[in-house]
């Protein structure tokens, strides 16, 4: 009886695509694009927050809910379920 041999094959891997010759990347923004945008975030979230801090009734609203999460994380850290 004849011994067969078996090989394998290795698949190459497709070649990366490469970007643009402008050197634009798949995502679009450079660092100092990210930058901008995130500093422009805060910027807008700093801004948000104190006009929450300005009004009192939502103010004591947040104050209410972070007592009880305050309170609810206490006894989940002492292992006491509600």
């Amino acid at each position: 009886m004849a011994v067969r041999k078996t090989t394998t094959t290795t698949r190459k891997a497709p070649a990366k695509k490469s970007t643009s010759s402008v050197g634009i990347s798949i995502m679009g923004n450079s660092k100092a694009d990210m930058r901008k945008w995130e500093v422009e975030s805060a910027m807008s979230t700093l801004k948000r927050a104190a006009e929450i801090q300005k009004n009192a009734k939502l103010m004591a609203d947040v104050k209410k809910m972070a007592t009880e999460q305050a309170r609810m994380f206490t006894n989940l850290a002492n292992g006491k379920m509600k």
